[in-house]
């Protein structure tokens, strides 16, 4: 007898043949070997491999929109570290929780869709758009705390939009790294990637982002 299916398992199944295959490439065979069941069961949730594509995106988009880059105590981070300091230890958290399943299937399935896919496109534009608008709200922060030197709204959102790019570009990358440790190496810790050394290039280039950016306006 077959598994019982749901909705939720096939997206979850596509998400992770997309990490293992890319999208582009990830089969309905494929997703049916990895819920141990036959192909033609999918046809009982989804119209065929377009619809899941289509919901699946959907999925992302949902679950990223409750991703975020400011923490819940960041007024208490912002009183007590020095304007650099309180970005590094929130950008690398950022990483972290990147790392988390299902956000990493998640965050790789969009960036890789949305060169094929508007719809993957807009949700890829609206996360980082939410980044930028966080950013700025942890400079506004620190420039109340007298952290950093005042800063004018343009100045703010131009440096929070360079930043936030930044950030994206370096988190695509860290994921790289860390889909190529779980390919070589796949009995991987149950939930998560296996974690990068503190020397990981990508991580220090996070750290030079950031010192970039914030030192000289301290």
């Amino acid at each position: 007898m077959e598994k019982k299916l749901s909705k939720e398992s096939i997206i979850m199944a596509m998400l992770n043949a997309s990490f293992t295959y890319s999208a582009g490439a990830a089969s309905l065979s494929d997703i049916a070997g990895l819920l141990g069941v036959k192909k033609a069961s999918l046809y009982n949730h989804f119209n065929g491999r377009d619809d899941i594509v289509a919901k699946t995106t959907d999925f992302c988009a949902d679950y990223m929109r409750a991703v975020s880059f400011l923490p819940h105590n960041i007024k208490e981070l912002v009183q007590k570290y020095p304007a650099v300091s309180v970005f590094k230890g929130i950008a690398r958290s950022f990483f972290k929780m990147h790392t988390q399943e299902p956000l990493f299937q998640v965050y790789t399935f969009v960036h890789t869709q949305k060169f094929f896919s508007a719809k993957a496109a807009a949700v890829a534009k609206e996360s980082l758009t939410k980044l930028c608008s966080q950013v700025e709200q942890i400079l506004e922060l620190l420039v109340e705390e007298q952290k950093l030197a005042t800063l004018s709204k343009s100045s703010a959102v131009e440096l929070a939009k360079r930043y936030s790019e930044g950030v994206q570009s370096l988190l695509c990358e860290y994921l790289v790294e860390r889909k190529i440790l779980v390919m070589q190496n796949p009995a991987s810790g149950e939930g998560e990637l296996f974690a990068l050394p503190e020397t990981s290039t990508v991580l220090k280039e996070l750290d030079l982002l950031t010192a970039f950016f914030f030192e000289k306006i301290v």
